[in-house]
């Protein structure tokens, strides 16, 4: 191979190298075929062969196709790229299609839920402005990967708004949609066993991310909690209950009474 991909680079090219890349023992391949990744992510051609990648029945290939698509679409929210509105969105789509994936790997979705915290926040004052909306419908089939793009969401913001995050037109635009984040976070019921630490990955438990989202959404946009209704009381049942020494539940206690 030459040292850039052509424009009509094949799928099982790409493969190839990045299976040289994550496997291979030879540095100087390792290091050639990272370069030429990274010419591809630049190519528009990488849009549609990440997805190809994402299907893949190996976990490091699927790493890099969810990678790829993360890669693209920060270039886009960051100006770096230009993509229009409504192609955007329709890559939401797509985006949530693949989280849905059961043979995805856990490493992957991590990547996408990135992907699709980003366009949120790129289009939710404009041509997505339902993005919390449909995001939450994948509460039934995709309880963590739902709390991680939601808990993602304010990293995501703080990357492109660098000034005034607060009263920014997309953060007003996502805290208007706080009341249904918040009634969904107060639904999400702790299982027996799990762990009180957290991660803020997708190996969290629901309900630890649901709580992480509602401290992260407080302290990085304001939203305020005690205004939204139940609030107050379910956080007062759940400190009397096993809970109330769990590391989420503590961040979320403090950040009330700092921010209060």
């Amino acid at each position: 191979l030459h040292s850039y991909f052509p424009a009509n680079m094949a799928t099982s090219i790409v493969r190839q190298q990045v299976l040289e890349l994550y496997h291979g023992s030879n540095p100087e391949a390792k290091k050639l075929a990272d370069n030429q990744l990274q010419q591809f992510q630049a190519t528009p051609q990488a849009w549609q062969i990440a997805q190809e990648l994402m299907g893949d029945s190996e976990a490091s290939v699927q790493f890099f196709g969810a990678q790829t698509v993360y890669n693209k679409v920060q270039r886009v929210a960051k100006g770096y790229d230009a993509l229009e509105d409504a192609q955007l969105k329709v890559a939401a789509g797509t985006i949530q299609q693949h989280i849905l994936n059961p043979s995805l790997s856990m490493q992957a979705k991590q990547r996408l839920v990135l992907a699709i915290a980003a366009i949120a926040v790129h289009l939710c004052a404009q041509s997505w402005q339902t993005a919390i909306d449909d995001i939450l419908t994948m509460l039934g089939q995709q309880p963590k990967c739902t709390w991680g793009i939601l808990l993602a969401i304010p990293e995501q913001l703080s990357d492109v708004v660098h000034t005034y995050l607060k009263t920014d037109k997309r953060t007003q635009a996502l805290l208007a949609k706080g009341d249904l984040v918040v009634a969904a976070a107060l639904a999400q019921p702790p299982m027996s066993g799990e762990s009180h630490t957290t991660t803020g990955t997708l190996s969290d438990s629901p309900f630890s991310l649901a709580l992480q989202t509602l401290t992260q959404w407080s302290k990085v946009m304001g939203l305020p909690l005690l205004e939204q209704q139940g609030f107050a009381d379910i956080l007062g049942n759940t400190l009397t209950s096993g809970w109330s020494s769990s590391v989420c539940m503590l961040e979320l206690l403090i950040e009330v009474l700092s921010s209060n």
